[in-house]
């Protein structure tokens, strides 16, 4: 019989639930209240219509497409942040639809989204597909993460290094999807990937 040795599980160890209940605690917000970067440069080019952003936050970026005539949903793990989500769009008199959802066993509804987002978030591999059923036939994709060069440049309390994307990760992910926009280079202090990718109407 294999003596097989097991790492000993920390008791005391916080789930991703409750660090996130403890870092969007506060009245502010954590991350602002304007839009990432690539959907305020180019949400013009995204498939207008029903759109939902996984781990949404606090709200900023559903907000934003709301105020553009989208119809928005947004999930994420933290019931503070969907109440400040919430805040956000009565604040900016927006219209949003927004649940607390445990992201690991979340399925994508099929071909329900015009456009889906997913930033500051990486998801386990399979996720991408679980995009790939939830957009329609010519949906858009917009993603935006550090990479882990920037964990590496910048260390951060609030950012974990599971959560940060390699090189070329995200372009392995989107090999069936038609590619539109794609950056991954250093800006200034920051060192991100961003994408914006279409899937294919036939």
């Amino acid at each position: 019989m294999f003596d097989e040795k097991y790492p000993e599980v920390d008791p005391n160890k916080k789930t991703a639930v409750q660090v996130w209940e403890e870092r969007y605690a506060g009245d502010s917000y954590l991350f602002g209240k304007e839009p990432v970067l690539t959907l305020k440069s180019f949400s013009d080019i995204l498939r207008p219509g029903k759109a939902i952003e996984i781990a949404m936050g606090e709200g900023r970026n559903v907000v934003y497409l709301a105020q553009k005539g989208f119809q928005v949903e947004g999930i994420d793990c933290s019931t503070k942040a969907v109440e400040k989500a919430k805040k956000l769009a009565a604040e900016k008199k927006v219209s949003i639809e927004v649940k607390t959802q445990n992201l690991d066993f979340f399925l994508m509804p099929l071909m329900k989204y015009d456009t889906i987002l997913m930033t500051y978030y990486r998801p386990q591999a399979r996720f991408f597909s679980e995009i790939k059923r939830g957009l329609v036939a010519g949906g858009t994709f917009l993603l935006e993460a550090y990479t882990v060069e920037h964990y590496k440049a910048s260390p951060n309390p609030n950012l974990d290094f599971e959560d940060c994307y390699k090189p070329n990760e995200v372009l392995g992910h989107l090999k069936d999807f038609h590619v539109l926009y794609y950056r991954e280079i250093p800006d200034g202090n920051s060192h991100l990937v961003q994408a914006i990718a279409q899937k294919k109407k036939f």
